[in-house]
């Protein structure tokens, strides 16, 4: 079985009680794609630790996705 990994979204602009959210995902892209259809924010920063226990941190700019289908 595929090991999930916690992603941690902060996003500065929510309210206090709703700036962090945590999501269980295999992969990077699938955690920002699940994330962002629950929320309207533009910038959000991204934290995760890796299989081999660093830890990393990533401003995402929103949405994330094939430019080309989103305009249409």
């Amino acid at each position: 079985m595929a090991k999930t990994r916690t992603f941690t979204f902060i996003d500065k602009s929510a309210p206090t009680e709703e700036q962090v959210k945590k999501v269980e995902a295999t992969g990077y892209k699938r955690a920002v794609k699940s994330y962002q259809g629950g929320s309207k924010a533009t910038m959000v920063e991204v934290e995760w630790e890796t299989k081999r226990g660093e830890t990393f941190t990533k401003l995402q700019v929103l949405p994330l996705g094939r430019k080309k289908k989103l305009g249409r």
